[in-house]
């Protein structure tokens, strides 16, 4: 009798145990991504004086990509770093608009069959909703997704993508700049490039 209760006791463990183990690898394979800040960057290029071209970037990054494949990813403007702390307060007031518009956001769908079948390094086709400063515009490039381990994966772009200031009403902003800097030009068209690392 005592062998029946132990057996019994042992395949109800046993049957709980793998009933966790899928659970869990179920858990897995539906969680979403998570960016990881501090792996990643977004960085942007500014031409002034028709000839000189500045590197610039962005600090504070958050974003996901859900198991349904929808990708966000937020920038947080008064993260912007320029190098020089009195240009990046003016590009905050004049060109951001922080106080009303804090954020930027970036929300473009990724192909599933590939998010659930990452083995080896996918380039994919991307066109994106880029709100910013209140006004929005459709950006599209091509970026290279690298699986790193079984629960972290990067995002990078091929190319940098150009965001046109124009199709985003900041020509206003970029002109007061140009004005306060006392520069000749600072040019509309915008070389982006973002390297961005999400963990699950």
């Amino acid at each position: 009798m005592f062998t029946s209760i132990h057996s019994a006791a042992s395949k109800a463990a046993v049957t709980l145990s793998l009933l966790l183990v899928l659970l869990l690898t179920n858990i897995t394979a539906r969680a979403d991504w998570q960016l990881v800040n501090e792996a990643s960057q977004l960085n942007f290029i500014s031409t002034k004086a028709t000839h000189i071209a500045e590197s610039h970037g962005f600090t504070r990054l958050t974003g996901n990509i859900s198991d349904t494949g929808v990708a966000e990813l937020k920038i947080d403007l008064s993260s912007v770093d320029t190098g020089i702390e009195i240009r990046n307060t003016r590009m905050q007031s004049m060109l951001f608009d922080v106080v009303n518009f804090p954020e930027a956001q970036i929300r473009t769908e990724l192909d599933v069959a590939v998010l659930q079948s990452l083995d080896r390094p996918r380039r994919l086709p991307i066109s994106a909703a880029l709100s910013l400063a209140g006004q929005s515009a459709q950006v599209s490039g091509e970026v290279l997704v690298v699986p790193m381990n079984a629960n972290r994966v990067s995002v990078t772009t091929v190319q940098p993508i150009v965001v046109d200031a124009n199709a985003l009403d900041l020509m206003a902003g970029i002109e007061r700049l140009r004005e306060v800097a006392g520069l000749p030009s600072i040019g509309y068209s915008v070389p982006v490039t973002f390297s961005l690392t999400f963990s699950r």
